[in-house]
């Protein structure tokens, strides 16, 4: 198990198309200008706390690299086609309260594909090019264990655990055990 966060380990063929990806002005226009501000616009809050725990985390770890410069979001996943297709999952280590956008790109006829399946609603929704939907973890996210990183003060929580004092290790569990309710002002109601 990985004790420090790190960049992902690529093969050539993987960077190349990875550099060429992130650097391509329409997707540094859609990670940052579009998702970020439809993401500020509809959660303030949450925009609010992804972007401070980004810039601890890159001020304690600057090693790490940023997808993209404007961009809150600390990792990305990219299905390419011409078939691409993800099978039903839970990413139950991404941070549970928190919103990942999922954009749909790329020259198809979503009338023949290109569907978004969510089974466990029972729900298949057209997806267009151009769409975004914003879900707890998708494409665009961080992982819930940077966010614990750096509120565990840039430590596992196993080693924060074994040098905390015992007040600090109640206040630990005692944020823990209401992080729910920390999370539920995550979910505005928008009228």
């Amino acid at each position: 198990m990985t004790q420090f966060p790190g960049n992902r380990v690529l093969s050539q063929s993987e960077r190349t198309f990875m550099d060429a990806l992130l650097e391509h002005p329409a997707m540094q226009r859609a990670s940052g200008y579009v998702l970020v501000e439809i993401l500020h616009t509809y959660n303030p809050l949450m925009y609010k706390d992804y972007h401070q725990h980004q810039e601890e985390l890159h001020d304690k770890e600057p090693h790490l690299r940023r997808n993209f410069p404007n961009s809150i979001w600390l990792l990305l996943t990219v299905n390419c086609g011409p078939q691409s297709v993800t099978n039903p999952h839970v990413d139950g280590c991404n941070r549970p309260d928190g919103w990942c956008p999922v954009l749909s790109l790329g020259p198809f006829n979503h009338w023949l594909g290109g569907q978004l399946v969510l089974p466990d609603l029972k729900l298949v929704i057209e997806f267009p090019p151009g769409c975004v939907i914003f879900l707890p973890s998708a494409l665009f996210y961080t992982a819930g264990g940077l966010f614990r990183w750096v509120a565990n003060g840039f430590q596992t929580q196993e080693a924060f655990l074994a040098r905390a004092t015992a007040a600090e290790k109640k206040r630990w569990w005692l944020n823990h055990a209401t992080q729910w309710e920390h999370g539920l002002c995550f979910f505005p109601v928008i009228v």
